[in-house]
């Protein structure tokens, strides 16, 4: 990586990156990359993804889709929302009319609706989370539209996704990292497989 001086540029590969567009991908990589481990994580600890965490997403995912119905005529491309990701900031609350007609607590392999609820929550939260943190990043970063280089799009996906799958891997095999004290403390739920402090199963 060398710099091309006087142009405020990078060169990766033959192909120029400004110095905002590396901020921006910097930036997204870390925020994107937290919010989806920490999620996967505790789906890997508890294999469920709790309604807190879900409204949480449908509260500002809703903001944001409301937000953008007031600014349709405004000559700010970065906040314009296409209807794919209206769509996307939609589909929580498309999860939370599921909710109040289907059992939530009760997940039942041979019940089409509750296939149907649960795969609403886990495209919401999977799909729509990152979506939102996009939104949130355009909003708050500075020249997030210079982010066009195509190999640093499919980068930072796959940053994103890497980061998501060791979360869920951390996540399931919590026993090597956490002690049942440590979600204790934490004011969660002891997971039944977790490790007692002197390393003997709880």
């Amino acid at each position: 990586m060398c710099e091309t001086e006087g142009e405020g540029a990078v060169t990766l590969e033959d192909h120029a990156i400004s110095r905002a567009e590396a901020k921006v991908f910097f930036i997204s990589a870390m925020a994107l990359s937290a919010a989806v481990s920490t999620s996967a994580f505790w789906f890997g600890v508890y294999g469920t993804i709790f309604f807190e965490k879900l409204l949480y997403v449908w509260v500002a995912a809703s903001a944001a889709l409301l937000a953008s119905f007031f600014i349709p005529r405004m000559d700010v491309p970065a906040v314009k929302l296409p209807w794919r990701g209206r769509f996307l900031l939609g589909l929580p609350t498309v999860w939370l009319v599921l909710s109040a007609f289907i059992d939530i607590e009760s997940f039942r392999p041979e019940s089409l609706a509750s296939w149907v609820l649960g795969l609403a929550a886990l495209t919401s939260a999977f799909l729509t989370l990152p979506y939102l943190l996009y939104v949130i990043i355009v909003v708050v970063v500075p020249d997030i539209d210079r982010l066009t280089n195509a190999k640093l799009r499919v980068a930072l996906l796959g940053i994103v996704a890497l980061m998501g799958v060791i979360g869920f891997i951390i996540g399931k095999n919590h026993p090597l990292f956490l002690t049942c004290e440590n979600f204790k403390i934490g004011g969660h739920d002891i997971p039944e497989n977790c490790r007692r402090a002197d390393g003997v199963a709880y």
